[in-house]
């Protein structure tokens, strides 16, 4: 597959397209990815980490770091063998499991600067930094509890021995409240049960079908 980012600036490929972006949270169930396939042909949809294992119509993937990689990417790529993905993980692996690469500065706010993103503390964040550079125009939230949800951190329970556990919510929700006012009002969090409050919360049909 191609390298898209090539080592430069990260394509405006999908400008005034809305976005579904998909993290792991809880609230990720089988029902909710049956809902969204109802929907998938009128959006760009964008899922990270582990969200790959229950949804198979993915536009665009990213997972962020070589651990993640080193456990998933024989599997992720066997099952989506050309599915586009993009990480931050070391060169040598994104060769490996033809990665797109991408580099990041810890940072809350989203970058407006198409050669990196900001990490926000979270992959979440991470997700919509990319689809926000990539000229999306509208982001609905799914799976982004960002808090334990009937005891769960993810719709999986916990990762494998190896990979982190360590979850600081009340961080990772400082990320997204400072997001530039200007453009929460874009966000759509289609999450129940979810800490991020600074967003709009719609029902996720009442919020594809319009």
């Amino acid at each position: 597959m191609e390298n898209l980012a090539k080592g430069g600036p990260i394509p405006i490929r999908f400008r005034n397209r809305p976005c579904i972006l998909i993290a792991t949270g809880p609230s990720l169930t089988e029902t909710v990815v049956e809902t969204l396939r109802k929907y998938k042909d009128n959006f760009l949809i964008m899922g990270c980490n582990d969200a790959y294992k229950i949804v198979d119509f993915l536009d665009i993937h990213y997972a962020c770091d070589d651990k993640w990689w080193e456990h998933n990417g024989i599997e992720f790529r066997e099952k989506f063998p050309s599915l586009e993905s993009w990480s931050q993980c070391r060169q040598e692996l994104c060769d490996k499991y033809s990665l797109n690469r991408l580099v990041g500065e810890h940072k809350d706010n989203l970058s407006h600067d198409s050669k990196k993103i900001h990490f926000g503390s979270n992959s979440g964040f991470q997700l919509l930094n990319l689809a926000w550079l990539f000229g999306c125009s509208k982001f609905y939230l799914v799976g982004y509890n960002m808090q334990m949800s009937q005891g769960k951190r993810h719709f999986f329970g916990d990762h494998p021995k190896g990979l982190n556990n360590n979850s600081p919510y009340p961080r990772f929700v400082q990320s997204f409240d400072r997001i530039d006012s200007r453009i929460k009002p874009l966000i759509i969090n289609c999450t129940p049960d979810s800490a991020l409050k600074m967003f709009r919360y719609v029902d996720l049909e009442t919020a594809l079908c319009k």
